[in-house]
């Protein structure tokens, strides 16, 4: 909705700005004048997302003013490179006021749609079906969410829990299947959550389809976990949800192999043309402000576990590996005060590209790791070994969405998002993953 309040905005303040300037509406949507309208809409609508202005709660508190003023700057700036080097059919004029007319009218479509967004939205309600830990475990999950209510309902079979017992103020129901309908029609239920060991019983799987009929979304826990959090839940899935899952098919798909790595190739040969002078930058602060080579190259292993020499900017001092392999930490001692700079906004990526173009890594996916880490983490993770089913990436879902990583937990939890971007993958989706790489990259946030 906010997305689609901003291109009206962002068209119809064109027309604004034609009308003040000129006393005509806008022309420039005819022919060949085709090309500024759209770049300044794609420049406003990219720059709104990188800095997050789509997913704040907010949008009026201290950040998100510094983060809508920096959206704002950033248009600016390619405004002003990008009219020296492109015909764009539109004057300075025109986008000086389009600009302010864009920067009043998002804010006010913003205060609107706050308003208006805490009457119209309901609660969704969520019916839990299963045994007690597991729903335990869910309930405390969904709870993080305000914009979902629990009723929880346990089945009768193995549960020593009494009717009065709750998950925080969230009521259990104890009983049979049959009670499942009148508590979906009693307390409005949008969603079933089915958390089951096994099959569940005849009588309960009428029941549930029954509620499919009546409009009510019946999920598994994976699925549903998925949809709420933007991760699979490691921990609940079985070698049996694999097998009918949707998603996963994708990755064997020749033609979709082939036009990732057009995608790939193109989009890593533009990044490296692009970031050169800057790379050179870096290569000259290495060598300045520490001993030792201006490249690290470390075997990594890839796609199917094929090993390969991964490049990347030195950020550590030198020989700082030369007893054993560690993780690195947040507050690594290791690391040089360049490199600190380099990790935090990712600079020490750059030569990745290298590897992207050779076709040993791809611009997203898992990151590549170290094969003594493999072996470890393959024994105490389940499910570790499915994120070799593709090509390892610069930037991914999991260093997105997940903070700086050092243990076997966050290992456990990177793979959440790893295997949801597998079982997810599209050309939009890494789109979307480039962007919030920038984000990243700007301010500093993600993981490693």
């Amino acid at each position: 909705m906010l997305l689609t309040g901003d291109i009206f905005i962002i068209g119809i303040s064109l027309h604004i700005a034609s009308l003040l300037r000129f006393g005509r509406w806008m022309s420039v949507y005819e022919g060949k004048n085709l090309l500024g309208p759209i770049f300044i809409l794609l420049s406003f609508l990219i720059c709104f997302y990188v800095f997050d202005f789509y997913g704040m709660t907010n949008f009026f508190s201290n950040r998100s003013m510094a983060m809508f003023l920096g959206a704002m700057a950033t248009v600016a700036l390619l405004m002003v490179v990008c009219f020296y080097f492109i015909p764009f059919g539109v004057g300075r004029g025109i986008f000086f006021c389009t600009f302010l007319s864009v920067g009043v009218l998002s804010l006010a479509w913003r205060a609107i749609f706050s308003s208006v967004f805490k009457i119209v939205v309901p609660v969704n309600n969520v019916l839990l079906v299963g045994e007690g830990e597991k729903i335990k475990d869910l309930s405390q999950i969904i709870s993080i969410f305000p914009e979902y209510r629990v009723v929880s309902f346990l089945t009768d079979l193995d549960s020593n829990l009494d009717s009065k017992e709750e998950f925080g103020t969230r009521p259990i129901f104890l009983g049979n299947a049959n009670k499942i309908e009148q508590i979906v029609a009693e307390h409005r239920i949008n969603s079933i959550v089915v958390a089951l060991e096994k099959e569940p019983e005849p009588n309960l799987s009428r029941a549930l389809v029954n509620c499919r009929l009546k409009g009510v979304i019946v999920y598994d826990i994976p699925s549903f976990y998925e949809q709420l959090t933007g991760k699979l839940p490691v921990h609940f899935l079985k070698d049996h949800w694999f097998l009918s899952a949707q998603g996963f098919e994708r990755q064997g798909r020749a033609f979709f192999k082939k036009l990732k790595r057009c995608f790939d190739f193109m989009v890593a040969l533009l990044f490296m043309i692009l970031s050169l002078p800057l790379a050179l930058i870096v290569v000259l602060l290495i060598k300045l402000t520490s001993k030792g080579p201006v490249f690290y190259l470390q075997q990594r292993l890839g796609e199917s576990e094929k090993p390969f020499t991964m490049y990347k900017f030195r950020t550590m001092v030198e020989g700082a590996e030369k007893d054993e392999p560690k993780w690195a930490e947040e507050q690594d001692e290791r690391v040089t005060p360049v490199g600190k700079v380099l990790r935090k906004t990712r600079l020490d990526e750059l030569p990745q590209l290298i590897n992207v173009l050779k076709g040993e890594m791809s611009l997203i996916g898992p990151r590549p790791e170290r094969e003594y880490f493999i072996k470890l983490l393959k024994k105490k993770i389940p499910y570790y070994s499915l994120r070799f089913a593709v090509k390892p990436g610069i930037t991914g879902w999991a260093q997105v969405n997940y903070r700086y990583g050092a243990t076997v937990e966050d290992a456990l939890e990177k793979l959440g998002y790893d295997l949801y971007y597998i079982k997810n993958a599209s050309l939009f989706l890494d789109l979307r993953i480039l962007l919030r790489t920038a984000r990243v990259c700007l301010f500093g946030m993600g993981s490693r």
